[in-house]
């Protein structure tokens, strides 16, 4: 049981490394700790449905002709904005890549 737990903390830890989250999710557990232990499952549940709806959304906007860049960066920013709450760094920074193509208007690069 401990070796397991040695590499469930080492996989975590590789989570900050590879900047793929940050220390928001830190603070969303110690939430949880303080108040209601389903919290922070609920609060990563609640953000799992909605990006995932955001997504579908970017990427049915990407197929218009002309893409409405106004409307594709609402998205990004919304998705920016969850991500960063729940300490998705990466998705955060993808996200930001996203926003600075949408004001030059260009979805190839």
């Amino acid at each position: 049981m401990e070796a397991l737990r040695q590499q469930i903390s080492a996989m975590r830890q590789s989570f900050f490394d590879e900047d793929i989250l940050d220390t928001h999710i830190f603070q969303l557990e110690q939430v949880e700790h303080i108040s209601d232990p389903s919290l922070f499952e609920d609060f990563v549940n609640v953000y799992l449905r909605d990006s995932t709806k955001t997504l579908a959304i970017i990427e049915e906007e990407m197929t218009n002709n002309p893409v409405n860049y106004m409307d594709l960066d609402k998205y990004f920013h919304q998705l920016k904005s969850s991500s960063n709450c729940i300490g998705a760094n990466k998705v955060v920074n993808e996200a930001k890549k996203a926003i600075e193509l949408c004001k030059e208007e260009n979805l190839e690069a």
